[in-house]
């Protein structure tokens, strides 16, 4: 008689850690307010970016905040302390992940989680680059229903592959009014589009320039290779050592497009797992779902947060109902 297959509890753990896009507002104040070990950790990561830390969990916790979330300056430092909160009751939580895959930013969290950098290091290296990029020419991502190939041929210059997020998701980035053509372009080929939440062209050519001013210096490098293994969304493989330690791999993420699904292809390559989304939202756990493997239910995909919702109380009930699933124990 075969072995019944394993329970979620079960199953070595994969996190992933989610980027640009993701955020809406109220995501994590939850958890924040009913979750001592998520504020003690999101609260850390805060008090490590001093004033603008105080500011941006100011702006977080209001109702008529003084920037979008949408900025550069609120987004990105947000998801990366609510990824990384999260993915820290994971790790506390008796569940050492076997591996971790981030989407943009969402790399960053998981070097932090991985001791690639010391938390210090990696809130240094997140204010570096929203310094940097504040300065980005308008722009914006659209999501398109179609393959890189499909694309390629409507696009205007100034804009680019953004990120590979499934076989027939593909992300464009780039400056307002190219993006703006390459879109209608699109549509009128029969194309659906839908705009990511985002104020700036990541992940194009446009901030190339930008990042290559990078000052980030030894108290914001790297310190020493992944404890825990780092699938890279941007080689789609394994994040070997000697990648790690080189600081130009971490400031030129801006600039360069995020190969998720191929990463994960990659990851889900190997043994079972279940698949933890560890940020705002659901978007990876829904393009994992498309994965072959993970809808024969060989790597299950759950989200931590679950679906946006403006009711923290329901924040707080699906993350408890998915901890204790996933075999977590609260610190």
């Amino acid at each position: 008689m075969p072995e019944p297959d394993p329970g979620p509890a079960e199953l070595p753990l994969a996190l992933l850690l989610p980027g640009q896009g993701s955020q809406y507002p109220g995501m994590g104040t939850g958890l924040y307010r009913d979750v001592p070990a998520f504020a003690a950790a999101v609260d850390e990561v805060l008090g490590l970016m001093g004033p603008a830390g105080a500011e941006l969990r100011a702006d977080w916790l209001s109702d008529t905040p003084r920037l979008p979330l949408d900025h550069v300056t609120r987004a990105q430092p947000l998801l990366f302390a609510i990824d990384y909160a999260l993915g820290s009751l994971v790790v506390r939580g008796g569940r050492r992940p076997t591996v971790l895959l981030g989407h943009s930013i969402g790399e960053v969290a998981a070097a932090a989680l991985s001791g690639v950098f010391t938390l210090d290091n990696a809130v240094r290296l997140v204010m570096d680059r929203i310094v940097l990029l504040a300065h980005a020419p308008p722009g914006g991502m659209v999501a398109v229903a179609a393959s890189r190939e499909e694309v390629v041929p409507y696009l205007s210059p100034g804009v680019d592959v953004g990120a590979i997020n499934a076989p027939r998701q593909t992300v464009l980035a780039g400056a307002a009014g190219p993006l703006r053509r390459t879109t209608w372009a699109l549509r009128r080929g029969g194309f659906t589009c839908t705009p990511v939440a985002s104020l700036t062209p990541f992940h194009s050519e446009a901030l190339r320039p930008l990042v290559e001013r990078s000052a980030l210096g030894p108290t914001g490098a790297p310190v020493r290779p992944p404890a825990i293994p780092i699938v890279s969304g941007y080689t789609a493989g394994w994040l070997t050592g000697e990648t790690a330690l080189d600081p130009a791999y971490w400031t030129r993420h801006p600039a360069e497009p995020v190969l998720f699904w191929p990463a994960l292809e990659f990851l889900l390559a190997g043994e079972q797992c279940l698949l933890l989304e560890c940020g705002p939202g659901q978007g990876l756990t829904t393009l994992a779902r498309r994965h072959p493997v993970v809808r024969s239910g060989r790597c299950p995909a759950m989200s931590l947060l679950g679906p946006r919702t403006p009711d923290p109380e329901n924040e707080v009930r699906h993350f408890l109902t998915v901890a204790r699933t996933a075999g977590l124990k609260l610190p």
